[in-house]
């Protein structure tokens, strides 16, 4: 049986250590709990509070609730304009923590190559510059740099074990 809460926390510790700036936020804003509510689905309930963080389909005490379909929650996601009307609760919270979210530079190719492995990685990069026309957007954070340049020694390792049979 899949234990929603382990994996959960280990999402989180991922997340926080693709993004420093998650981490250190997210700090300053836990314990925090909420309810996302997608029309025709079940809800999801999440709690935030460092190690003990949990998900769960079981109602327990939320600060705010999202609601709405999954077209609109993905129109927030990707303009970065949080619906108001989509919120239920503590709506000051909800956006601190959206906000958050947003700009924290969480590095999804990293997370990609980790869950999924370097060639849906080498695609998720190659679709996401296509299609935005644009570079992935590393500030001058060494920790970043450091990591792009050790996943790209990682493809082309994979590249020459392809090539040489091994």
């Amino acid at each position: 049986m899949i234990n929603l809460k382990e994996g959960f926390n280990k999402l989180l510790k991922d997340i926080q250590e693709s993004s420093p700036n998650f981490k250190k936020t997210l700090k300053e804003i836990s314990p925090i709990s909420f309810c996302i509510s997608l029309k025709g689905h079940k809800k999801i309930f999440i709690s935030i509070n460092d190690n003990n963080s949990d998900i769960s389909f079981e109602a327990n005490n939320t600060q705010f609730e999202i609601n709405g379909s999954l077209l609109e929650i993905l129109y927030t996601i990707i303009s970065g304009k949080i619906n108001t009307n989509l919120i239920k609760g503590d709506a000051e919270l909800a956006i601190v923590f959206f906000n958050m979210l947003y700009k924290s530079n969480i590095d999804f190719i990293y997370l990609i190559d980790k869950y999924f492995g370097n060639l849906p990685a080498v695609f998720t990069y190659a679709i996401v510059n296509k299609v935005f026309n644009t570079a992935e957007i590393y500030k001058d954070d060494e920790e970043r740099n450091l990591r792009k340049r050790l996943r790209d020694i990682s493809i082309r390792l994979d590249r020459l074990e392809a090539i040489n049979g091994t």
